[in-house]
């Protein structure tokens, strides 16, 4: 039989009271702080689950501020697109007022002072800064900016690559356009193809814009048109294949492999006209033809409908390059809207994440309660029994 000294029973009752003292104390730590697991120990499984909800979570406020940022670029692009394509509306105001034919050299040239004024707001948009040091269309030079101007010459000095961020696991969105996809890429003329008048024409004959009546019909290939003094030869450039017209009364229409020009006026046996298939052509670039044409003298009748030929057709680039700026500006209008849709789902999954790490970390209030009760139960008891115990001595029974 063992014998079980006072020292041993007062020993044992102390740890137990020091057992009952530290559940207590981790029961009202618990709801003072609101937590359940202070440290590792308290739960190594839920404090694992709680640290990758805590790197989601600081995933999701990296993406969210990847998306105020690309919001704000956006914008700021949006803002500059819409000002260039009101800028363009002005400049096609001045070359409509300069197709007038009343006008006179002096009145050209101050309309051509005007289209300075506007080209120059232009470049002044298109080298817009992005608040951050860098600018809206340098893509990813940002070293300078991005359009330098020489007169009436404006160069591109930026690269192609647009810039993006990350605004959610693994989507980049464009949040830069460059300059030379908004302001260097624009298809000139009608946007099929060109016309033109020969500089030496001496006779009044003009070519419109012409349009296109077959799209399926369309060669790509360039044209010659030769009026011979009694018809219009066409040649193709492509295959020297040739089309005859016979001059009408005012205007001739001449359509062929899918599409039409008009030549108004009366040209001279010998003058030429062509056509060319757009290709890429700057605002710039058109505004700067266009300041030119006006700037030439018309003293001739001759002069005049070459004149008229060259504000036709930058009138038609013009309008290109607003259509091509409306193109621009729902491109980003169309980032900006899946910009809305990766914040709406980012919200989401935020108050998700930040559900679960509550259901994970957060104390259960009514539980905690009734675990305190029955712990601060345990306590009392373990004191009432130690001094109970405290009292046994072969003294009292003396």
């Amino acid at each position: 039989m063992q014998r079980v000294s006072t020292l041993m029973q007062f020993a044992a009752a102390e740890q137990a009271i020091s057992a009952r003292q530290r559940e207590l104390l981790e029961a009202q730590r618990s709801i003072a702080s609101g937590r359940r697991i202070a440290v590792p120990s308290d739960d190594p499984l839920g404090a694992a689950t709680g640290v990758a909800l805590r790197s989601g979570l600081a995933q999701l406020d990296q993406f969210k501020a990847n998306q105020s940022h690309a919001r704000f670029l956006l914008n700021q692009s949006e803002n500059a697109v819409a000002q260039s394509a009101d800028a363009v509306l002005d400049a096609r105001d001045r070359l409509l007022a300069a197709a007038n034919g009343s006008v006179s050299d002096g009145d050209r040239l101050m309309l051509a002072r005007d289209l300075e004024g506007i080209l120059a707001r232009m470049v002044g948009l298109a080298n817009s800064a992005d608040g951050i040091g860098g600018f809206l269309f340098a893509g990813a030079n940002e070293g300078a900016a991005p359009f330098a101007v020489a007169g009436t010459a404006v160069v591109y000095t930026g690269d192609g690559n647009p810039q993006r961020l990350e605004v959610d696991r693994g989507q980049l969105l464009k949040t830069k356009l460059t300059g030379d996809d908004v302001f260097m890429r624009i298809r000139a003329g009608n946007g099929t193809f060109t016309t033109a008048a020969d500089g030496s024409n001496a006779g009044t004959g003009r070519i419109d814009t012409g349009g296109v009546t077959n799209p399926s019909a369309l060669t790509g290939s360039a044209y010659d048109i030769l009026f011979d003094g009694t018809q219009y030869v066409v040649t193709r450039a492509a295959d020297s294949a040739q089309f005859f017209f016979t001059p009408g009364t005012g205007s001739t229409t001449l359509a062929f492999d899918g599409l039409q020009v008009t030549i108004a006026g009366e040209p001279l046996a010998g003058d030429r006209f062509d056509v060319q298939p757009a290709g890429h052509q700057s605002i710039f670039d058109t505004m700067a033809q266009a300041i030119a044409a006006l700037k030439t003298p018309a003293a001739s009748a001759a002069d005049r409908a070459r004149l008229s030929t060259l504000i036709g057709g930058a009138l038609a680039s013009v309008d290109q390059a607003h259509d091509h700026f409306l193109l621009k500006r729902a491109e980003i209008g169309t980032s900006l809207a899946e910009l809305d849709g990766y914040a709406n789902l980012n919200e989401s999954r935020n108050l998700e994440l930040q559900g679960r790490l509550s259901d994970v970390e957060d104390v259960d209030y009514a539980q905690a309660v009734t675990l305190l009760a029955r712990r601060q139960a345990s306590f009392e008891a373990a004191i009432k029994s130690y001094s109970m115990v405290s009292r046994l001595s072969l003294f009292d029974y003396l």
